[in-house]
């Protein structure tokens, strides 16, 4: 084997390693996030305002479309802290108000707004992009097929299978890619702010 071969497989090898490490590593950070914010939380006497999806639930492999990128998935959301909602075909009133509110919060963040991003899932993604064109700068809109659409809201539901029922909860996944809170459409938009801003602060992460 020539060195250029050798070099190219070392290098093959280093990135599985990282990845296997990534992969075992990805609870033990989630369950340090959760940790470190309720302790934080309780210590200062501020109540977590969403709610805690516990333990925090590694999201698997997924493929989905956006405008900018066809295969759409899971190292997208790694990365930054992600803002997910859900929606069919119509984004109806609700849905109008929790994408506001979406952007709102990312931009209140201030000088941490780029750590986070706001992801609308929908099958019809393209209509939608158009339909929210104007309104939708730094959202990704992403979507697909529906078997491919409930490979990803079917590790959602499991998540929080043992939850109360929410339609319409906005969740967050970590950039790790961990779910690891979600948000009843009835909150105030300054709770989910505040919550959101906790945890950058205690995180360097995304």
């Amino acid at each position: 084997m020539n060195e250029a071969a050798e070099h190219s497989a070392r290098k093959v090898s280093r990135a599985k390693l990282l990845g296997l490490m990534g992969l075992y590593a990805a609870p033990l950070i989630a369950a340090w996030l959760w940790f470190a914010y309720v302790s934080s939380n309780e210590g200062a006497g501020v109540s977590v305002n969403g709610e805690l999806i516990h333990p925090a639930v590694p999201i698997e492999e997924f493929s989905l479309s956006s405008d900018a990128n066809p295969a759409w998935g899971l190292d997208d959301i790694r990365g930054k802290w992600s803002m997910v909602y859900f929606v069919n075909a119509e984004c109806d009133k609700a849905c109008e108000t929790a994408l506001y509110d979406m952007r709102q919060i990312r931009l209140s963040t201030g000088r941490r707004m780029e750590r986070v991003q706001r992801v609308l899932v929908t099958p019809d993604w393209q209509q939608m992009q158009q339909k929210l064109e104007n309104a939708s700068e730094g959202l990704h809109v992403i979507g697909g097929d529906g078997s491919r659409i409930e490979t990803l809201k079917s590790q959602f539901d499991q998540a929080q299978s043992t939850m109360a029922d929410c339609q319409g909860c906005m969740f967050l996944v970590d950039p790790y890619g961990n779910l690891m809170m979600r948000f009843p459409p009835d909150l105030p938009p300054a709770k989910v702010l505040k919550d959101l801003k906790h945890l950058l602060k205690i995180s360097r992460i995304g």
